[in-house]
């Protein structure tokens, strides 16, 4: 229940990231609530601006970026392309993991002996779990966006863990709000062409068209990439 676009502006030479403050999570009841203290925008590199925007249940989301966070820190990985990779691997770590202590722990199972002994489970059991696997939804969707090697790239991973470059439109949104943002843009016949101040207007405007969606907060939050001096 949220918003978070990501758009290109001057041909990729930058870009403009968005989010509200709404903060969703699913433990142990679902809840949302408006939090200043609760970043959906995330760094991800120390030594590039690259960002991950955060749709969905924050506590899900959090561990998915901190594997990826660790991973790209100990494999030194500094390019946008490489940490929307990362977060991809983690996204699906992650949900494995969830789908695994839901259905297989309980069971007295890993994963190494659910497939070692699918045979000898019973029918029913083995079309559950498997069903499990193929349509758990952990309920989060990312933006990956920064600038690497000059050019800025906007990515999404999306449930079960589908990495998707959107560099040849120039702009990306997740969240309940999406659609409304995402027809905003195409209303104000945006341009990955177009100059940073008119980019950051028309993503302000889509987040606030974005507002009459369910669970999209009203404080608004930018990020410039690369950042504005002074």
């Amino acid at each position: 229940m949220t918003i978070c676009i990501g758009a290109l502006y001057d041909d990729g030479k930058g870009c403009i990231l968005a989010s509200d403050a709404m903060v969703t999570a699913h433990f142990p009841i679902g809840y949302e609530f408006e939090s200043g203290e609760v970043d959906k925008i995330v760094a991800m590199s120390s030594a590039s601006p690259i960002h991950a925007l955060v749709s969905g249940d924050v506590l899900v989301a959090d561990a998915i970026l901190s594997v990826a966070r660790k991973s790209a820190e100990d494999q030194g990985i500094t390019t946008t392309s490489g940490i929307a990779e990362l977060v991809r691997a983690a996204y699906q770590s992650v949900r494995v993991t969830n789908i695994v202590r839901a259905e297989l722990e309980p069971r007295g199972l890993d994963l190494g002996g659910y497939y070692n002994n699918q045979q000898r489970l019973q029918p029913a059991l083995v079309q559950f779990i498997d069903r499990a696997f193929a349509e758990t939804d952990v309920g989060v969707e990312l933006i990956v966006a920064g600038l690497s090697e000059a050019q800025c790239s906007i990515y999404t991973v999306t449930n079960p863990g589908q990495l998707t470059p959107h560099d040849a439109i120039g702009y990306a949104a997740i969240g309940t709000g999406a659609p409304h943002a995402l027809y905003s843009l195409i209303d104000g016949k945006y341009k990955k062409s177009l100059d940073r101040a008119t980019v950051e207007s028309m993503v302000k405007e889509a987040k606030r068209r974005s507002e009459v969606a369910p669970g999209v907060g009203g404080e608004t939050k930018i990020v410039v990439i690369p950042a504005e001096e002074g």
